[in-house]
């Protein structure tokens, strides 16, 4: 059981991780506008423009087992300041881009190792090391953090493109973004996670405090290691469902300003349907994870897949219909259906896999999501440039959410581990 003084500074780890998140993935989610602005400039073509992006994902979530191994045997602290300033050298970097190949260079490769050491793995991790019962909300809360990054930064830093040029609006992030991460690091993570496990060691054996959320006793008493996760089908279902949400995701982030702008909105309307998503995706975050804890991840996550089968479909009915009414169906269903990819999947591995390989294991899953983000982008862009129109990859995307909610009720978290909504020896 937690102490109150715990508790009272977990609190204060879930403020810095809101807030650090917001920031970092600013940079993410921004990228939809400068894409436009890159577009403009060098008249480079969607797929090469969308395969920066594809590779910055990639590698953001190639280095997640390293990361989630980093958090364990170093500390969150030094891996997140590290990381907020290896961020800030791609950003600036990237102001100074004339090539293609040098984008990619400052963007896919400097830039994206400095967003996923300070991203979402380690902070997953730290919250983690917090809360061991209950964390929906936490875990929501620091997930919504990247919905005020999408609702904040992206209309501003459209409005500095707009202002100063997407340079100078590079230059302005690579000062500012390091310099709040680091600053609030150094004052709300001076004190370590607290060291709390059902775990207690009795000669070589280990033994579990009798948890009433457990239903496979076997399952939840194994000290899970990294090889021992990826042996397991429950993670290859779970890691299934989020290469697929995440595709649907950068998919429709990546061009979605794109699309629209080719309909005739105004980009920066533009950038505000995206700031919605984000609004959107505040509460839902928040909601879903909450939820889950009452009726059940599989439930929960099938009523955000209900929400991204319904943005998607207004996307193909405005393509058809350009009705102004459909421009707001979209990002509140669309930004309810991202809610739900974004707070679950750590919630589930946590109840599959619980301990201190949690971290490497959940960068593991992470490096899937980069996978299926970097592709879902750069897919989609393909399709485009070949087909010209985005309908046929919205098309697509409503069989991937389909098949994403169907891998979770296979990989089954409510055979392992009861939410605490439904204890069963209450």
């Amino acid at each position: 059981m937690e102490k109150k003084g715990a508790l009272h500074s977990g609190w204060f780890v879930v403020g810095f991780s809101f807030i650090t998140l917001g920031l970092v993935y600013g940079v993410w989610y921004s990228f939809s506008v400068f894409f436009v602005a890159l577009l403009k400039e060098f008249g480079w073509s969607r797929s090469v423009g969308a395969g920066a992006f594809s590779i910055f994902i990639v590698l953001s979530g190639l280095i997640g087992p390293y990361v989630g191994n980093m958090v364990y045997s170093t500390s969150p602290r030094k891996v997140i300041i590290v990381g907020s300033l290896l961020l800030g050298v791609g950003l600036v970097l990237c102001s100074a881009t004339q090539t293609w190949w040098q984008f990619y260079i400052f963007f896919s490769f400097i830039t994206a190792v400095g967003l996923g050491s300070s991203g979402w793995v380690p902070h997953v991790a730290l919250v983690q090391q917090w809360f061991k019962e209950k964390k929906g909300l936490p875990i929501g809360i620091i997930s919504s953090g990247i919905g005020i990054g999408i609702l904040i930064c992206v209309p501003l830093i459209q409005h500095l493109i707009n202002w100063a040029g997407w340079r100078a609006a590079y230059q302005i992030m690579a000062i500012f973004i390091p310099l709040i991460i680091v600053s609030m690091a150094m004052v709300f993570l001076k004190r370590p996670p607290p060291n709390i496990s059902y775990q207690t060691e009795i000669g070589n054996r280990k033994t579990f405090a009798k948890d009433p959320l457990i239903i496979n006793e076997d399952w939840a008493s194994r000290s899970w290691t990294v090889r021992q996760a990826l042996g397991t089908r429950q993670f290859w279902f779970l890691a299934l469902s989020s290469f697929l949400g995440s595709l649907i995701i950068q998919s429709v982030f990546v061009h979605q300003v794109a699309f629209f702008v080719d309909h005739g909105v105004e980009a920066i309307f533009a950038s505000y349907i995206v700031g919605i998503v984000g609004i959107v995706s505040l509460g839902g975050k928040i909601l879903w994870g909450t939820l889950s804890d009452k009726i059940g991840r599989e439930i929960t996550y099938t009523m955000g897949a209900a929400c991204f089968l319904i943005g998607l479909i207004t996307l193909i009915l405005f393509s058809v219909l350009s009705s102004p009414v459909l421009i707001y169906f979209f990002p509140i269903f669309f930004g309810m259906g991202y809610a739900s990819t974004a707070t679950l999947p750590p919630l589930i591995t946590a109840d599959f896999f619980e301990g201190r390989a949690y971290g490497g294991i959940f960068g593991w899953l992470m490096m899937f999501v980069g996978i299926g983000g970097a592709f879902g982008a750069w897919f989609a862009g393909f399709l485009y440039d070949h087909l010209g129109s985005y309908v046929p990859v919205f098309i697509l995307m409503i069989v991937g959410a389909f098949f994403s909610c169907l891998s979770i009720w296979w990989a089954g978290p409510r055979k392992i581990r009861a939410v605490s909504g439904k204890r069963i020896n209450d």
